[in-house]
Formats: structure tokens, C-alpha cells, sequence
């Protein structure tokens, strides 16, 4: 009985036989090569902004320009509709690597600029090291592969291959599996952590966070599943189900906790996408609950990743009825003209400054400064990781209308939330808190 090899599209084309062929070169050689494998990410949306031929020959013309600034030894080929191997001879050091790599991003960007205007095409680069890491065509396409992938469950464009690393990958991928049946299997759930007024120390609001107990593997850490859910495209289903119980939520709420809002967090790739619109206007209208008792919480970074969309995003979310809130401000890098013109309702203040207010100076003076920025903008200020009285007493001082923190309550079961706010005021006095 023969066997008969599975190949690859990409690895069938003309491209990776001369990539292959330059592999062979510097293996007899004894060179030091570097192969990288650069994935153009957000090619539907440069299809649907431009079309689909204009599309082609913006990456036609990207190819162009990566041959253009190659040196001697090195080699472009283009693999696939999105795929593209640089290979860098002459490999002195990993620092050469990542000053390439950042030269490549550099041409992506100005090579669409002269396309379309205000748009970027997001790369993601996997790299490998021959002969180091490995001297056969096929088995470095491979590593690279693996590593493009890796780039991607780190959130980041570029990625060296490791070992450890791809097992890690490997895990992942199983359980991207559980994953995807864990919403129909009642895996998932939503706790909620409180968010009281400080004046009144009364809750006011929840922050919905998610759970997630596996039956075989037990609890498994929201950083470790939303990371897999984004960088696999689960994302969308986590959000629209974090939307869709929050509402629930909400609706058998009614009676007990009429005022009560609820806070669900969104992602980079989630605040920017439309679909997000259709998500609550289905989930509030099943649930028959007002969109004003949802606020949408979203990174200061994740603004920044694309702040045209993010910012059109945000606003129909809010022409929705929907509350805005700007989390982690503070860690990430918008400027005051953005934030000025950004359609928010709150900040929340991120807990690492919040924690060490009291002991670090410089972090005592980011609270307070935070709290004068929300203010001078007309939005409302949440301070997250408050920790003891004295810092509920300080961020009164300062005017901080809200807080959410361990002292307070640790994000509990729905059944445990109601509750604690039928006794807030008997769990507030004996956190010390009054």
C-alpha cells in the first residue's frame, strides 16, 4: 500500500522552491539564515474597502518593495495570496532580525498609505533561525508557522521560535476545542464584582467577569482563555455570550436591583467590529432591559489600535443608550487631543496605581490627576483595586465618584451578589470600610 505526501498550497508554487533552493544554499554553506514568515492579517478588510483586484496589487506592490530595500543574500518570495518568506543571509545577530522586521512593517505601511488613505496592513511575523533551530526547507516553513501562530496567541507581530513556547501553543490548540463547547455546556459563567459610590458606599454596579471550570482540567484563568479565544477567533462567541447572560442577568434583576448597571468587557478585535451593534440590540431586546443599565468596558490601548474605527465603534454603541467605559486608563498611550474627543462616560483607573497610592508619591499624584483629566471631560471616575479604608478615604478627597476593589467584594456568583447588596451596608462595615 503507498503513501502519498499531503502539500501544502503555498508550499507547492514556484516561491517556495527558490526559498527552498536558498535554504540548500546556505546549509552547504554553513550560513547563518534567518527565515521569516510574514502573514498580511487584515486582508478582508483592505478587500472590502478597496476591492479584490485593487487589493491583489497593493500585495503585488508590498512584494515589490520588500525586494526593493533586500540586500545581497537575502531572498523574498511570495507563498501564498497573504504569505510572504524573507529570508536574511549574512545573519549576524537576533537584534539584526527585529530591526528587519520592524523595516518590514515599515513598508507595509507606507505601500498601503499610497492606496487607500488612513488604513494599515497588520502583519504578523514568525521567525526561525538556520541552521540552528533546523536546515530543511519543509521542517523551517513549519517552525515559522508555528511561531506566526504563537505571535498571534501573544498579541504580537512578531515572534522568535521557541520550544517552550509551541508547547505552550500545543496546549492551547487543545483547548480550543473545550472552548468551543463550553458556552453549550454550561462551563461558562459570569461572576460580579460590585462597583459602590463612595459618598454613599452604596452598589450602584457590576462588572461582569468571566469563569470558566472545565469538568476534566478545573478552573482555568480568564487570562489564559480570553488570550485563546482572541488569538482563535472564539472572541466573538465569548462576547456575545457575556452579553446576551448580562441581559439575563438584568432581566431577572429587575425587581431586586432596578438601577443596577452592568459592566461587560471588550476587546481590541471586538470594539472593532459593527457586529457588536447587532449583538446588543438582539440581547437587550430578548431580555427586554434598557441598553443604559449596559456599560461596554474597553482598554485605553485597544482604543489606539485603530482609533477611527474604535472611536465610530464606540459612538453607535452609545447612540444605542449604551454607557461607555475606558478601562486600565492610565497604562496606555492616548493623547489628551484623543481622549477629548473620544465617546466615553467613564474611566476606570487601573489598580496599579490605585494599590500603591498611599505609599508611592508618584502614583498618589496619577490618581489625583486622573480624576481632574475625568472630571475637566465631564466623565465619571471609578477607581479599581481599592484595598482599605484609608484609600476609600483618600479617593474622597480627590472626588472620586466610584470604587471597585477586594476590601469592597471579590467577584462572586450571581445568587452571592444579590445579597451582598441586600446587606451592603453590614459587608461594607465589616470589610472597615465605614
Amino acid at each position: 500500500m503507498s503513501t502519498t505526501s499531503i502539500q501544502l498550497p503555498f508550499l507547492q508554487g514556484n516561491g517556495f522552491s527558490r526559498a527552498s533552493r536558498r535554504i540548500a544554499l546556505a546549509v552547504r554553506k554553513n550560513q547563518n539564515l534567518a527565515v521569516m514568515l510574514v502573514h498580511v492579517r487584515d486582508i478582508e478588510r483592505l478587500c472590502a474597502s478597496i476591492g479584490h483586484l485593487p487589493a491583489n496589487a497593493v500585495l503585488d506592490d508590498f512584494h515589490a518593495q520588500l525586494r526593493a530595500i533586500a540586500r545581497d543574500g537575502d531572498a523574498i518570495e511570495r507563498l501564498g495570496e497573504r504569505k510572504f518568506a524573507v529570508l536574511l543571509g549574512g545573519l549576524r545577530n537576533s537584534g539584526h532580525v527585529s530591526l528587519a522586521a520592524q523595516k518590514i512593517k515599515r513598508v507595509a505601511s507606507e505601500t498601503v498609505s499610497k492606496h487607500v488613505e488612513n488604513m494599515n496592513l497588520k502583519l504578523t511575523i514568525g521567525v526561525v533561525l538556520c541552521p540552528a533551530q533546523g536546515n530543511e526547507a519543509h521542517e523551517l516553513m513549519r517552525l515559522a508557522e508555528i511561531a506566526s501562530l504563537d505571535a498571534r496567541r501573544q498579541s504580537t507581530s512578531v515572534c522568535f521560535y521557541e520550544t517552550k513556547s509551541a508547547e505552550q501553543l500545543f496546549e492551547d490548540w487543545g483547548l480550543e476545542g473545550r472552548l468551543g463547547s463550553a458556552i453549550e455546556a454550561g462551563d461558562l459563567e459570569l461572576h460580579y464584582q460590585p462597583k459602590i459610590s463612595i459618598r454613599t458606599r452604596e452598589v450602584v454596579g457590576a462588572e461582569a467577569l468571566m469563569r470558566w471550570q472545565e469538568p476534566e482540567i478545573g478552573p482555568i484563568s480568564p487570562d489564559v482563555f480570553i488570550n485563546l479565544a482572541e488569538s482563535t477567533g472564539q472572541i466573538v462567541d465569548l462576547t456575545h455570550f457575556a452579553i446576551q447572560r448580562a441581559c439575563r442577568q438584568l432581566s431577572e434583576w429587575q425587581e431586586v436591583l432596578p438601577e443596577l448597571n452592568i459592566a461587560v468587557n471588550v476587546t481590541p478585535s471586538i470594539i472593532q467590529n459593527f457586529d457588536i451593534i447587532d449583538a446588543l440590540q438582539s440581547a437587550t431586546g430578548i431580555w427586554d432591559v434598557r441598553p443604559q443599565a449596559l456599560t461596554m468596558e474597553v482598554t485605553e490601548n485597544a482604543l489606539m489600535a485603530d482609533p477611527e474605527i474604535s472611536h465610530e465603534v464606540l459612538t453607535r454603541i452609545r447612540d444605542l443608550g449604551c454607557r461607555v467605559s475606558i478601562d486600565d486608563f492610565g497604562t496606555g498611550y492616548s493623547s489628551l487631543e484623543y481622549l477629548k474627543k473620544i465617546p466615553a462616560d467613564e474611566l476606570k483607573i487601573d489598580r496599579t496605581f490605585v494599590m500603591n497610592m498611599l505609599s508611592d508619591p508618584g502614583d498618589h499624584k496619577i490618581v489625583e490627576h486622573s480624576i481632574r483629566i475625568a472630571e475637566s471631560f465631564g466623565l465619571s471616575v471609578v477607581a479599581e483595586g481599592v484595598e482599605s479604608a484609608a484609600m476609600l478615604d483618600e479617593l474622597q478627597e480627590f472626588g472620586c465618584e466610584y470604587a471597585q476593589g477586594y476590601v469592597i467584594c471579590r467577584p462572586v456568583p450571581a445568587d452571592e451578589f444579590v445579597e451582598f447588596c441586600r446587606n451592603s451596608s453590614l459587608a461594607l462595615k465589616a470589610s472597615g470600610t465605614t
